[in-house]
């Protein structure tokens, strides 16, 4: 069963902002981080050289305002890998906090450009991945998934589609999503996937371009290790972008939430669930 509806488009502001200033950049300092597995850098770590280790989640923070825009990180090598970008606290108005997310993928050398259209606010940082002495992907410990097998079903996102969901650990680190192509004819699109807590509340906003090739399982990673949670309580994932891919469901399925369609039950006469994991940590 599919569905067309009238489009509501989500808007992913974070590659359409520029940053409101640069600092100094310091040469081999060390990246600050608020957990061992992530490596956090600012504006003021451009133009460094940085050690991570295979499996390493790379936060880069940037403070954005004005009309100006970034471009696409420009990655010199697949030493490290570019999974996804985030619009983060505080939100404001003259521009948001933008967190773009790598991992360190593979050992070598790799350089990170995020260019902007104000050329004094160019970001670069050089990194050297070395092979890892420990599990670091440890944070990803599944947590909720609807197992029930799919069964063809599938809408698309240009509506508000969402799915509950009650974690059982304290902190979300990363939410992988079930796709299908609805609409073939192009390589890749944008999604864009927002959490909110049961008042309604946003607390996280996570876009990339899923390729055609790779829809099946997509994962979004939250940034700065995650995000604190409350277990036992809602929370709910939506998924936006164009009638490109499409969300897949099953009838029953996951028994701790449900689908739903513009603010009703995606299916009237029965109990649906989109296909989905979460993962979290202790």
């Amino acid at each position: 069963m599919t569905h067309s509806r009238s489009i509501v488009s989500f808007v992913a502001l974070a590659l359409l902002q520029m940053l409101c200033g640069k600092a100094a950049a310091q040469k081999d300092a060390s990246p600050s981080s608020g957990n061992q597995r992530v490596i956090s850098l600012n504006l003021t770590n451009s133009g460094q050289r940085v050690v991570a280790t295979v499996g390493q989640q790379v936060d880069v923070t940037l403070q954005t305002i004005g009309p100006a825009q970034y471009g696409t990180p420009q990655i010199s090598s697949s030493a490290i890998r570019f999974e996804d970008v985030a619009v983060t606290k505080p939100w404001l108005p003259a521009g948001p906090t933008v967190v773009y997310i790598f991992e360190a993928a593979a050992e070598g050398e790799a350089q990170i450009k995020i260019p902007s259209t104000n050329p004094s606010a160019n970001f670069a940082v050089t990194f050297e991945v070395r092979s890892a002495r420990g599990k670091l992907n440890a944070s990803m410990t599944p947590d909720q998934v609807n197992t029930a097998p799919w069964d063809k079903g599938w809408t698309n996102m240009v509506n508000d589609v969402r799915q509950t969901f009650i974690p059982s650990l304290p902190t979300l680190t990363g939410v992988e999503v079930e796709l299908v192509v609805a609409n073939p004819g192009q390589p890749d699109d944008t999604v864009s996937m927002t959490l909110r807590d049961s008042t309604g509340a946003l607390l996280a906003d996570v876009s990339k371009t899923v390729a055609v090739a790779d829809c099946g399982h997509v994962l979004f990673v939250l940034p700065n290790g995650g995000l604190g949670v409350l277990p036992g309580q809602v929370y709910s994932i939506r998924l936006s972008g164009s009638t490109f891919f499409g969300w897949k469901y099953v009838g029953g399925g996951y028994a701790k939430g449900a689908a739903s369609f513009n603010g009703k039950p995606l299916l009237p006469d029965a109990r649906s669930t989109f296909l989905f994991r979460t993962f979290g940590a202790s």
